[in-house]
């Protein structure tokens, strides 16, 4: 960037940037080192700070079929979601409109915040089965995803992403100076993962 004076950056990173959880989120830390070091260009840098993606619900069809989502995060926890679609949206109004200069993360948020329990009730109202969500361990959720094929260190990554944010990392983004999605999770379950888990 700096040798092709490259003026303006939008990268997708995540929430957590100057909050507690900063360096113990896991995979989410490395996430804002990455923007860091973007920053270090002197370019104007704009880092799109991104909660939970709906479009993650994708990877949990098999087990959506059979009547569940999984996960460590506690059921009733709210926490701000977002359509990958949105994010996309976000940055090419960005780098389609280039008047902005300097150095900062922005949140992109959905419409409102919802639980692990809203979404698996949302999901069963749309798709018309009934679908529940299983709250697991973190060990459970890590086991899992090491025999997926993920490392030790990479599994623990996502863990201590996720510990951050059921304690509150992502729940610090302030609407006000947010970049609000329109797409609702019901909405996103209608059009991407019905037809995904469709018989």
């Amino acid at each position: 960037m700096c040798r092709h004076a490259v003026p303006h950056v939008v990268a997708a990173t995540t929430l957590g940037r100057d909050t507690p959880w900063q360096e113990r989120a896991g995979n989410a830390t490395g996430s804002i080192h990455m923007v860091d070091l973007l920053r270090t260009t002197g370019a104007a840098v704009r880092g799109l700070a991104l909660p939970g993606f709906m479009d993650n619900a994708l990877r949990q069809a098999d087990a959506i079929r059979q009547g569940k989502m999984l996960g460590p995060i506690a059921p009733n926890k709210k926490l701000p979601h977002t359509a990958a679609r949105d994010t996309a949206a976000a940055a090419a109004g960005l780098l389609i409109d280039r008047g902005w200069s300097g150095q900062e993360d922005v949140p992109v948020l959905g419409p409102k915040e919802l639980s692990y329990a809203d979404l698996a009730a949302i999901v069963s109202e749309v798709i018309g089965r009934d679908v529940r969500y299983e709250h697991q361990t973190y060990e459970a959720y890590k086991q899992a995803a090491i025999a997926r094929g993920l490392t030790d260190a990479f599994a623990q990554g996502y863990v201590d992403m996720l510990r951050a944010k059921e304690e509150g990392m992502d729940n610090v983004a302030s609407r006000y100076t947010a970049i609000i999605g329109p797409t609702s999770f019901r909405q996103w379950v209608q059009e991407e993962l019905k037809p995904a888990v469709s018989d």
